[in-house]
């Protein structure tokens, strides 16, 4: 008997909990969930990937869903939405839902849960904050200065502080937690200095300052689109693009499956959804964009979370377009509609609204962060007063504040469910949202013992049978064309060619980003919904019409010619 349980999301899972689900769950649900690897990480965890749907449908070749989670390492809580909508899906599906059924019965949903296991269990496990794997310091370049650690065992790191006149922070008065910038009017023996708490490595004895990061590699700077080399919080992009087996394998995977129609990146933290442009000189076009942004506000719908276009809006620093980013590669190397997610809103959270996420990183306000940290306070358990503790290198010294990972970084176990819910809410609708392509055959008497058969596809989802119009233009998804084979005792009127190749069919969303976002001036689109191909046959018996159209798969219809009632 499986010892499979639905995700609750009642707490985070570590890597081999996680692991552990997802072999239960194929094996408890083998007519609807595969379970396979897309690879291993640098340290030879695998790499899963989910695949629900009909388990006779070819991955390659079906229309699919793609979400991810997990590209970098603290940001559990992408992962636990990851399979807390799987787990929803296949909960509905065990119940017989009739809606999910025929869904699943034609279509996918790729699941791959956690890109970055090796940094995932570390942080789970403790270790100090770093971004993605871990991969050591390029050039083994030697570390020196003030490392992070869990100096007191508590099983988080958090903060560090001890009295000097050349600190740069004073305490606040009605938030102890809070250090406020220190000014030109401050008692230069209120000042402090903060940092995280840790220890140096390789110590001249008098250097107060940070050491490298012990594991630097952000995946989300490692994937081709754009990719150029990359330095910024301590962070690089490889050293090259897909330098990473991580994401070499990522990439590669996403290429195996061309019935891919669209994506979700999962990470933390904002409560958002960042779309494009990612760059001022994009290679999308306006059409592009505006379907990609009306797509985002339609998944946002019922969450609470934001839109924001990258460029301009998510951006650490304007004149520096972000590089190499995975979704950013979905939507211009791939010609799919792929979005980030940033689950979590810290800000709101505490009352606060910041209108420049990114911004904020990088020129935060402190009046902003004095209303988180007052907020987090008053979570139980996220918070350490300060401690006086007898520091190996630096004598006395105090310890405390919050624990990052269950409140900046990521919701507080008690608001994880919520949060979760909220993703699968965009999953459900990026569900709905990718196309559907209807087909049906009409045979037509011609006389004189020949027939007119005629194919009709039709195209009534959201979007388009190409994806993006520039997957069209770069080359990148498989085109729309019918074939006609027929059993013997039918052949085709010669000069009747087999083969039709037909025209993308655009779907209902690119019409409502474009010639119909304006009613007063509604107007009909450039491209049609409906394509048609037909051929004309001689004889009697069957006759078969093979069909792909494009990312909305492929198909079959079979028809009998030449009989008394046709």
């Amino acid at each position: 008997m499986s010892s499979w349980a639905p995700y609750s999301a009642s707490d985070y899972l570590d890597f081999p909990a996680l692991s552990r689900w997802c072999h239960d769950l194929a094996a408890a649900h083998p007519g609807w969930v595969r379970l396979g690897e897309i690879g291993k990480s640098r340290h030879g965890l695998p790499l899963h990937i989910l695949t629900l749907g009909a388990a006779h449908l070819d991955a390659a070749t079906t229309p699919a869903i793609w979400i991810d989670a997990g590209t970098h390492a603290s940001e559990w809580c992408g992962v636990s939405a990851a399979i807390y909508a799987t787990s929803r899906w296949i909960e509905k599906l065990a119940a017989g839902d009739a809606e999910l059924t025929e869904w699943f019965s034609h279509n996918l949903a790729i699941i791959i849960p956690c890109i970055s296991p090796d940094g995932y269990q570390a942080m789970v496990e403790g270790a100090a904050y770093l971004r993605s794997s871990l991969r050591p310091p390029r050039h083994d370049e030697p570390r020196s200065g003030l490392s992070p650690c869990d100096l007191n065992g508590d099983g988080a790191v958090r903060w560090m502080r001890w009295r000097h006149p050349a600190g740069a922070l004073i305490q606040d008065e009605d938030v102890p937690m809070f250090m406020r910038p220190r000014t030109l009017d401050d008692d230069p023996e209120d000042a402090w200095m903060l940092c995280a708490e840790g220890e140096f490595v390789e110590w001249d004895g008098e250097s107060w300052v940070s050491a490298a990061r012990e594991f630097g590699i952000d995946l989300n700077r490692n994937f081709p689109s754009h990719w150029t080399p990359f330095s910024m919080f301590g962070m690089d992009a490889g050293a090259f693009p897909m330098s990473e087996p991580e994401a070499r394998a990522l990439v590669e995977a996403f290429e195996r499956h061309a019935g891919i129609c669209a994506a979700l990146t999962h990470h933390t933290y904002t409560g958002c959804i960042l779309t494009q442009p990612y760059r001022q000189d994009t290679p999308l076009g306006a059409a592009d964009i505006s379907l990609m942004h009306t797509l985002a506000q339609e998944l946002a719908q019922g969450t609470g979370y934001a839109v924001y276009k990258v460029c301009p809006d998510f951006m650490y620093d304007v004149k520096k377009p972000t590089v190499g980013v995975w979704s950013d590669t979905i939507s211009t190397v791939f010609g799919v509609p792929g979005y980030t997610v940033e689950f979590w809103d810290p800000y709101g959270f505490a009352g606060m609204e910041v209108e420049r996420p990114a911004e904020f990183f990088v020129n935060p306000d402190p009046d902003i962060t004095r209303a988180m940290l007052k907020a987090f306070s008053k979570v139980d358990g996220a918070m350490i007063p300060w401690q006086p503790f007898e520091h190996p290198q630096l004598g006395q010294v105090e310890l405390g504040g919050i624990d990052y990972l269950h409140t900046v970084r990521n919701p507080p176990t008690g608001l994880l469910a919520r949060e979760c819910e909220k993703g699968f809410v965009m999953s459900e609708r990026l569900r709905r949202a990718i196309p559907k392509v209807t087909a049906r055959v009409d045979v037509t008497r011609l006389g004189e013992g020949c027939h007119e058969v005629r194919l009709t596809l039709e195209n009534v989802g959201f979007l388009g049978t190409h994806g993006l119009e520039h997957a069209e233009q770069i080359g990148a998804t498989p085109g729309v064309h019918a074939r006609l084979e027929c059993a013997a005792g039918v052949e085709r009127i010669a000069g009747s060619s087999a083969l039709h190749k037909l025209a993308h069919m655009p779907g209902w969303g690119a019409l409502r980003a474009g010639a119909a976002k304006h009613m007063i001036y509604a107007s009909l689109g450039e491209r049609a919904h409906r394509q048609v191909a037909r051929w004309v046959v001689q004889g009697e018996g069957e006759v078969a019409v093979k069909y792909r159209a494009g990312r909305a798969g492929m198909a079959e219809l079979k028809v009998y010619v030449g009989g008394e009632d046709d």
